[in-house]
């Protein structure tokens, strides 16, 4: 039996009373391009891109009460910062998490370079020799040196220099059985359109429950990839995990709907079922005292 679709649209609430809003919508509806109809459009478009914008401060965004929520809960934690352009994430997991090991991924050797220059005197860091993909090779690189951080394997449309490049890319599992890691606490994952091909690259780790969390970006990039929200759930839902938006105070842990494939990033988190403590703290509904287990 095939699985039911995601719930779709919600239709959102007008404010006005029911007749009203019901006759505006028939109008609408029969005068789809008249004047006031497009003034209106044209106004909703303009403030869905001023609500658009994105903060991809760790130090703002949410990201770093997701690693003191982890913190709170975890010993030792052992992260793996996929994208980890210049080390920005990951210094700010060591400042969260001063006993953490970071496990650092970037597809193009400048970056690599100045990430192996951050990780000299830190221990914490470890530096990968390549970046990650579905399965081990070689894959033609779209590389920005005068922006590392938009470096893809897909041909995004930006107006920075760049050059192609063919780099070698790992697949996640077999890291992972190289290195000897039976879990990790946290898979960041930051790769410019390629979250859902990297995840899969986990699929024994995370089918086994060995990944307590995922943090992954969802943008523009991800219509150029397939990596849309819907997959993403897909993806990782059946395996036991929850799945929200990561907002400054909270992770917004709720259920995938069509209306949600608005590329409002910058990111969401997916916490396995085996970490409920995690879960509830992440998500505000418990002011857990901090202490790692």
């Amino acid at each position: 039996m095939s699985a039911a679709p995601p719930p779709g649209p919600r239709v959102w609430p007008s404010g006005l009373p029911a007749r009203l809003d019901r006759a505006l919508r028939a109008w609408v509806r029969r005068h789809p391009d008249t004047r006031p109809v497009r003034l209106a459009r044209s106004a909703v478009y303009g403030a869905l891109s001023v609500l658009h914008t994105e903060d991809h401060c760790p130090h703002t965004n949410g990201e770093a009460r997701v690693l003191r929520c982890l913190a709170a809960v975890r010993r030792e934690p052992l992260l793996l910062d996929v994208g980890a352009n210049r080390g920005a994430w990951a210094l700010a997991a060591l400042e969260a998490c001063p006993d953490a090991t970071v496990h650092c991924f970037e597809l193009a050797p400048p970056a690599r370079q100045a990430l192996r220059r951050l990780a000299a005197g830190r221990p914490g860091l470890v530096v990968a020799e390549a970046g990650l993909a579905d399965r081990p090779g070689v894959r033609r690189v779209k590389h920005y040196p005068e922006r590392e951080e938009l470096t893809s394997f897909y041909d995004y449309p930006h107006d920075a220099p760049f050059t192609w490049r063919s780099e070698p890319v790992l697949r996640g599992d077999d890291y992972l059985s190289e290195h000897g890691i039976e879990a990790v606490d946290l898979l960041k994952v930051d790769t410019e359109g390629a979250e859902l091909e990297v995840l899969t690259g986990f699929q024994r780790a995370l089918s086994a429950g060995r990944v307590t969390a995922v943090q992954f970006e969802y943008g523009y990039a991800a219509v150029l990839s397939g990596s849309l929200l819907h997959r993403l759930y897909g993806l990782l839902e059946p395996l036991g995990y929850m799945i929200g938006r990561i907002l400054p105070e909270r992770v917004d842990f709720r259920p995938y709907t069509l209306f949600d494939e608005r590329f409002y990033g910058p990111n969401f988190l997916a916490v396995h079922a085996s970490s409920p403590e995690l879960t509830a703290l992440l998500g505000g509904r418990t002011t857990l005292s901090p202490r790692r287990k």
